[in-house]
């Protein structure tokens, strides 16, 4: 009967979570296919963790961390097996949405630059997790995620100007309003 519980709470959670898990990983390891597998690592151990009768409390971010080490492992694999080859360069393309200016181009663009640690940031910051999950999901110091983060926003920012004139990212004048 538990079995059947957690898997029908994993069936649950894959709904609500499966694709800002599959964009989350997307943007790390820049392959449709390696985001796949990684979502499908994430829930498997989720459901293992849920059968084993894992704690249950702030599941998202418990996926996020998985899924997390779940692109860095793959990551580190793909490195130490394939030689490096502009073939196996090839980015996600990123789903379609509405772009009139072709500001989320330059964006992504700019993000795609960025230094991977950057990028897992920004990623996890956009999928709403508090800086503590953050921290757990990076393997980092909880007290060190705010400044981590200013300065991967910073740098891609510059990214972002570095060949066009005009600021696309908003700033509050008001931080605490975000």
């Amino acid at each position: 009967m538990e079995n059947r519980q957690s898997a029908q709470t994993a069936r649950e959670l894959f709904e609500a979570h499966g694709a800002a898990v599959y964009r989350f990983a997307s943007v790390l390891l820049q392959h449709h296919q390696d985001a796949e597998d990684c979502v499908q690592e994430t829930f498997l151990r989720l459901l293992r963790h849920l059968d084993g009768g894992g704690e249950a409390g702030n599941l998202r971010g418990w996926l996020f961390t998985v899924a997390a080490n779940a692109a860095r492992d793959r990551h580190r694999r793909r490195r130490r097996w394939l030689p490096w080859d502009r073939t196996h360069d090839v980015a996600v393309a990123p789903s379609a949405l509405p772009d009139e200016d072709g500001r989320l181009e330059l964006a992504r663009a700019a993000l795609r630059q960025l230094p991977e640690r950057d990028r897992l940031l920004l990623a996890l910051r956009a999928q709403g997790l508090s800086y503590r999950d953050i921290a757990s999901a990076a393997r980092l110091r909880p007290t060190s995620v705010g400044r981590l983060l200013a300065r991967a926003v910073d740098r891609w920012e510059v990214a972002i100007r570095k060949d066009h004139s005009y600021d696309l990212l908003e700033r509050h004048s008001n931080p605490g309003a975000r």
